[in-house]
């Protein structure tokens, strides 16, 4: 992790991927998976401990996220349906508390992608 990232870090206490991300590694990802199939994958990771630390709080089928918590962070994973066998993944992660992350939710994210590798590809 860059050192910028860990400065910035100290007033920042969020991060988040989207389609045109100013760094390339929080892009949205997309899978050949239905939206329930991707939803029981993340489950899957958590449940299995390969998210090390997460549990899944809340789950909203309905609109498609999932909410994991670890101590005083949280993130949301929201799955969008873009056909019946294609979905993307966005993921918000943040931190409560006064200070920032120090770069902990750019981190988590990454985390949680390479998690869920195991279980899904991205194309």
């Amino acid at each position: 992790m860059s050192t910028i990232r860990i400065i910035t870090g100290i007033w920042r206490k969020h991060e988040e991927t989207n389609e045109k991300p100013k760094e390339p590694a929080l892009k949205t990802r997309y899978y050949r998976k239905s939206r329930e199939s991707l939803i029981n994958d993340i489950k899957k990771v958590v449940q299995d401990g390969k998210l090390g630390g997460w549990i899944v709080e809340n789950e909203d089928v309905a609109r498609g996220e999932i909410m994991l918590t670890k101590g005083p962070y949280g993130m949301v994973v929201t799955i969008y349906k873009l056909t019946p066998m294609r979905s993307a993944i966005d993921v918000y992660c943040s931190k409560d508390g006064m200070l920032g992350d120090f770069g902990n939710s750019y981190r988590y994210i990454l985390e949680f992608f390479k998690a869920l590798r195991t279980e899904a590809e991205p194309e």
